[in-house]
């Protein structure tokens, strides 16, 4: 049997929240849906779309034209914007995802690429928003007046390019200066920062954790070496017997080195995340909150540097001029932003405590 390939518009849209209103009220959940259908379908109809699949609360749709696609999503947010003014209905709110690409029809069905990569922007989409391809986004952009956002280099799950997106509109994604502790805790809430996986992308642990154990001994010697001469001087004698020297030049070191070893090595982490709305906001929050101040920022590169409040003493002293650099080093870490991804490098006992504390307000 010959495979049918074409070229399409894949639309996949959701509806935020459901699993949890489904859990809540089951009634309430299928009203939500039978109001979604009259709402949307008579659209979709107009804009020469196919609903190919319906999965609970979220559809695939294919269009034939890009254009007809994001108008019909444009109209689509709208008129469920519209719907939601009024008291007396259900509100909800949904994300749209579209991507052109190639698929395989199979039946009733498609398949490819182009249904994969529609189906995993979608959720990056906020809600009452809606997220492009940089596909879409060329082939519309000279027929249509779009208030967009451009997001380079985003992560998508199981593939293997990463892609240009765009969302719409775009000051639904534009950060605020200011907020105080209630917007911010509606912030946390209210916008999903869901994390996908953690990954440690160190590229040598055995170096990095070596380096530091070596360093770690040889300043535990050197050390012990000025300790040593000090009780030669006072004492006229050094250490006695073999257990002393095990003790002192052995078991001490060891004891001292490995662990400190593991806490002072340098480490790298790759965090994924769904969703990443206000990324920057939120996570500077945490950080903040953690009693980190940012040292300096270029582009999506920021630098914190950890400076507790009831410290004043270490803090002034951070502040100098003339504060080592090494010990500058010890207390800073770098975060990276690109696209949904975030990277954390700088020793372990920062970017581990970190990393506990984004998994902590991590909200499915």
């Amino acid at each position: 049997m010959p495979i049918e390939r074409k070229l399409a518009a894949i639309m996949f849209t959701d509806i935020v929240g459901f699993t949890k209103i489904m859990g809540d009220d089951e009634s309430t959940a299928l009203s939500i849906l039978e109001n979604q259908q009259s709402l949307i379908n008579p659209i979709i109809k107009e804009h020469k779309g196919t609903i190919i699949k319906k999965m609970g609360d979220g559809l695939l749709i294919e269009f034939q034209s890009t254009v007809e696609s994001v108008e019909c999503a444009t109209q689509m947010q709208d008129s469920i914007k519209s719907y939601n003014t009024s008291d007396d209905n259900l509100e909800f709110h949904i994300r749209i995802g579209i991507h052109l690409g190639d698929v395989v029809i199979l039946g009733d069905d498609i398949l490819g690429d182009g249904v994969n990569i529609a189906s995993r922007i979608e959720p990056l989409a906020h809600p009452d928003g809606i997220c492009i391809t940089e596909a879409v986004y060329q082939s519309v952009k000279s027929k249509l007046k779009l208030d967009a956002k451009r997001i380079d280099e985003v992560d998508l799950k199981h593939i293997d390019d990463k892609y240009t997106i765009y969302k719409l509109p775009k000051q639904s994604d534009e950060i605020v200066d200011s907020k105080d502790d209630n917007e911010i805790d509606n912030l946390f809430h209210n916008n999903r920062v869901i994390i996908e996986s953690v990954t440690d992308i160190t590229s040598n642990n055995a170096k990095a954790y070596f380096t530091v154990f070596i360093i770690m001994l040889l300043s535990y010697y050197i050390g012990m070496g000025i300790f040593l001469r000090i009780v030669y001087l006072l004492e006229g004698k050094i250490l006695e017997g073999i257990s002393d020297y095990l003790v002192f030049l052995v078991i001490i070191p060891l004891v001292l080195a490995v662990p400190l070893a593991a806490i002072f090595s340098r480490k790298k982490y790759k965090i994924n995340c769904v969703d990443i709305r206000n990324i920057p906001f939120l996570l500077d929050i945490l950080i903040l909150e953690m009693g980190y101040k940012v040292v300096k920022q270029s582009g999506r590169r920021i630098e914190y540097i950890h400076k507790p409040k009831i410290d004043f003493l270490i803090n002034f002293l951070k502040d100098a001029k003339y504060y080592p650099k090494f010990l500058r080093i010890l207390d800073t870490f770098v975060v990276t932003f690109d696209g949904n991804t975030i990277e954390i490098v700088g020793f372990q006992f920062h970017v581990k405590k970190v990393i506990r504390k984004i998994k902590k307000r991590n909200v499915q």
